[in-house]
């Protein structure tokens, strides 16, 4: 269940980030709440992958190697990854009773 939990909020942080590219990296309340997430999860794999991509993403910002456009929209398509496969994931644990 945490798992989805997890998903389920950065999927609702990701959908605040997506409608203002320009904030995807200037953004202190979107940062603190992820930073706090992976501090809180530490063996959460999926968690940690997706808060090291937004790190290179906004570097690859800075450095104009890429849009904050095309940053958000890799990170979305990201997200929507990890949950497909924690759902997968889910799917066949649910299946070993």
């Amino acid at each position: 269940m945490k798992k989805y939990l997890i998903i389920l909020i950065l999927c609702v942080g990701t959908l605040a980030w997506a409608d203002e590219g320009e904030k995807f990296c200037n953004d202190p309340k979107a940062w603190e709440h992820f930073n706090s997430m992976v501090k809180e999860y530490p063996a959460d794999v999926s968690l940690q992958i997706l808060h090291a991509l937004k790190i290179g993403l906004c570097v690859k910002i800075q450095n104009n190697s890429i849009t904050p456009s095309e940053a958000t929209e890799l990170f979305n398509n990201m997200v929507d990854s990890a949950a497909d496969l924690r759902g997968k994931e889910n799917a066949s644990e649910g299946q070993n009773f």
